[in-house]
């Protein structure tokens, strides 16, 4: 027993190493860097989501101005993931989704696969590491919302 042990506890420390949370899938890098807008010139409408995911057929995903909105005002946690995704992977964002505290999940370019926006930082990654998004997502500092109006 204390042979096998040795192996697991070794790729952990290794693993520990390379940057990625524990948990994270074999084969997906992801980069951290600082964010990129999520909005066009002139958009500056914006809503509350009335929900934390959206799926791709959806006809009501938030636009760049609300999620811009959620980035700056209430410190909110914006994932884009592409479209192209298996089915699995999107109901496993659905779910996580679901699980979180000011996230919410849309639709968004093929290219990168996912992208984890807050107010600062922007995580890109070529596939779904919910390992790396639970640890963006644990990041922020609670009770950080700016003062701004309801809509």
């Amino acid at each position: 027993m204390r042979r096998s042990l040795i192996p697991a506890v070794a790729a952990l420390v290794l693993c520990a190493a390379c940057g990625a949370p524990a948990g994270s899938p074999p084969g997906v890098t992801c980069e951290s860097g600082p964010r990129t807008p999520l909005t066009a010139p002139g958009d500056t409408e914006w809503r509350h989501p009335d929900r934390s995911f959206y799926a791709p057929a959806d006809q009501d995903v938030p636009t760049g101005g609300s999620l811009e909105h959620l980035l700056v005002r209430d410190n909110a946690l914006i994932v884009q993931y592409s479209p192209q995704l298996p089915q699995p992977s999107i109901d496993a964002l659905r779910d996580w989704a679901a699980m979180q505290t000011a996230t919410v999940v849309v639709p968004g370019p093929a290219d990168p696969v996912i992208r984890a926006t807050l107010a600062s930082t922007e995580l890109t990654c070529d596939g779904v590491d919910m390992a790396q998004l639970t640890a963006l997502a644990g990041s922020r500092t609670p009770g950080q919302v700016a003062e701004h109006g309801n809509s």
